[in-house]
This record gives structure tokens, C-alpha cells and sequence, in this order.
């Protein structure tokens, strides 16, 4: 590596330091891993000239025990085998800094956890190589539709697959306009966070998500409750519609297990318009801050009686805490 750049040698030196000392925690998955979307530029671009084969190899890599007698390289083959073993990656781009060419992540094969901030989806690659054992997504200031990521990969481009092991998904903080079909493709998510977007009908798309039991629509600008489909109307937990558009919540009637219901800073204009709560027999938090119904900030919290009752109360009051 003697023509390594003094930049270069600087970056695998002070990360090798680094995961020397703190490695445990990173292998574990205890602690993440967080890299600037540079760094990891040029540890690829090291890793493939000095460590790999011009043929692009899958799976898990082991390399030679000696590759070379230089301190320098083998800091290098000490990076990558940690990087493959790593369980859990934030990769960041700084706001206003532009990728100029490709972020590739090929040397993470043992990911569970993935977050993307400020990467633009078209220069991400080998996605593909870890989607289907990625338990948590999160990308935020990066994308304007889902399929970007959940159906192409990424730069992949690949063909749409399941996420077998996906049971949390975050694309909050993002510039997603409409839902999609890539959302079908997500057979075991549990949470999902679409809010601070600019969502503004669910459409169907929401049905096949048939495990999920918490979704965050919040900050968005839609105008009436998602739909969802049979079995997660049984089983969501947790129902966040704060600060969109809402003038009628006609639907989470049908949500029979919910406990967990915020509905502040919406359009709601009468009392009649929450009739539908009274069916929520395991609601205990309810949520209607600032909603014009309201004359001042609304907060119900009754963990121990039915939902009927709030909705007996919110008919006499304005406020109510219990």
C-alpha cells in the first residue's frame, strides 16, 4: 500500500484504532458503526485494489492469515473482516456535500440494521447483497418514492424480492409523495414510519402488511384514516395521524386492539366526527391537541377503563385528563 494516499493511510489507521478498542460492542451489535459516505468511498475503492479479485465475489470473504508483511495492509484486511462481520450501519452524507460517484457497501455481509441519511438511492449499490437479512431499514433525507429502495435496491436496479426478516422500516424525514406496490413486498414488518413526508392518500397499499402494529403517518397531508388490511385491523397497536389534513377519522373503528391513538393538530371540526372511538374498547391513549374541536390542548390517558367512556367525556369537555 505504499502508494496509498497519506489521506487514505490516515482514514484506515485512525478506524482501525477505533474498532481495536471499541470492536466488541460494533461486532456484537450493541453499538453502531457510523461512517461518512467518503470514508466508506475509500475504503472500497483500497479494499478492491489491494484485497479482491477483479471478479465480484459474493457471500463471506476470507482472506490469506498473511496477505502481506506491510503494517499498513494488513490494517487494511483487519478493517475489512471487521466490516463483514458488522451487524449494525449508519452511513451519512453532511448536508451539502454531493456524492460524486457511487457509495458501495459490498464488505457488510453480517447487517441486521441499516440507516441511510442524505444518500441519494441511485448511488447506493449491494443492497442487494443484504436486503433479505436487514431486520431494520431507516433512510431519511433521501428519497421521493419507496420503490427507490424497497423494490430496485438502491443502484442495484435489481428485480423486486421480499424482505424476509423486515420487521422495522423508517422513511421519515423524506420527500415521498404517494405510496406503492413495493410496500406488497414486506411480508413481516411490525412498525412502519412514513411520517414528515408529503403523503397524501394511502390508497390500498397499506393491505398487505398483515403484521403490522405500529404505523406513524404523522406530518403528512392526508385527509382521511389509512386503510388497512383484515389482519392487521386486529393486531396495530399504535396509530400516529398527527398534523396532516384529517377531517374525518372514519375507519379506525375497525382497529380492535388499538391503544395508542394520535390525532392532534387536524382538521377535525366536531364532536360527532369522534363517534367512531367508541368502539376502540382497548384504547387508552388518546391524543387531540389543538384540533379546532377543541378550545385548548386535549390529552385522554385512561389505562384502566374503556374507550366508550372517552368518548362520553370528550362530549361534555373541551379538556379532559385523567
Amino acid at each position: 500500500m505504499a502508494g496509498c494516499h497519506s489521506g487514505q493511510s490516515t482514514l484506515v489507521n485512525s478506524l482501525a484504532t477505533l474498532l481495536r478498542n471499541h470492536g466488541a460492542s460494533v461486532l456484537d451489535g450493541s453499538s453502531t458503526l457510523t461512517l461518512q459516505a467518503d470514508s466508506l468511498q475509500h475504503l472500497g475503492r483500497l479494499f478492491e485494489q489491494y484485497l479482491l479479485s477483479r471478479t465480484h465475489q459474493h457471500g463471506f470473504l476470507a482472506l490469506p492469515s498473511h496477505p502481506a508483511d506491510t503494517a499498513s495492509l494488513l490494517q487494511l484486511q483487519f478493517l475489512f473482516d471487521v466490516l463483514q462481520k458488522t451487524v449494525s450501519l449508519k452511513l451519512i452524507n453532511p448536508p451539502g456535500s454531493r456524492l460524486q460517484s457511487v457509495v458501495k457497501i459490498f464488505p457488510f455481509k453480517s447487517l441486521k440494521s441499516l440507516e441511510l441519511k442524505r444518500i441519494p438511492p441511485h448511488c447506493l449499490e449491494d443492497l442487494r447483497g443484504v436486503y433479505s437479512q436487514l431486520e431494520v431499514f431507516t433512510c431519511s433525507r433521501s428519497l421521493s418514492s419507496l420503490e427507490e429502495l424497497l423494490s430496485l435496491c438502491g443502484g442495484d436496479l435489481s428485480s423486486a424480492l421480499p424482505w424476509l426478516e423486515l420487521h422495522t422500516l423508517n422513511f421519515s424525514y423524506n420527500a415521498i409523495v404517494c405510496l406503492d406496490e413495493s410496500l406488497s413486498l414486506l411480508n413481516v414488518l411490525k412498525s412502519l414510519d412514513l411520517s414528515h413526508n408529503k403523503i397524501q392518500e394511502c390508497a390500498d397499499f397499506l393491505k398487505p402488511l398483515s403484521e403490522l402494529e405500529h404505523l406513524n403517518l404523522g406530518y403528512n397531508n392526508l385527509q382521511r384514516a389509512p386503510t388497512l388490511g383484515l389482519s392487521s385491523r386486529a393486531k396495530l397497536l399504535t396509530l400516529i395521524l398527527r398534523n396532516n389534513e384529517l377531517e374525518t377519522i372514519n375507519g379506525v373503528e375497525q382497529l380492535s386492539s388499538l391503544q395508542h391513538l394520535d390525532l392532534a393538530y387536524n382538521l377535525l371540526l366536531d364532536h360527532s366526527q369522534l363517534a367512531p372511538l367508541s368502539m376502540l374498547h382497548s384504547l387508552n391513549m388518546l391524543r387531540l391537541d389543538s384540533s379546532p374541536l377543541s378550545s385548548s390542548e386535549l390529552s385522554v390517558s385512561r389505562p384502566c377503563c374503556g374507550s366508550a367512556g372517552i368518548y362520553s367525556t370528550l362530549l361534555q369537555s373541551c379538556w379532559v385528563t385523567c
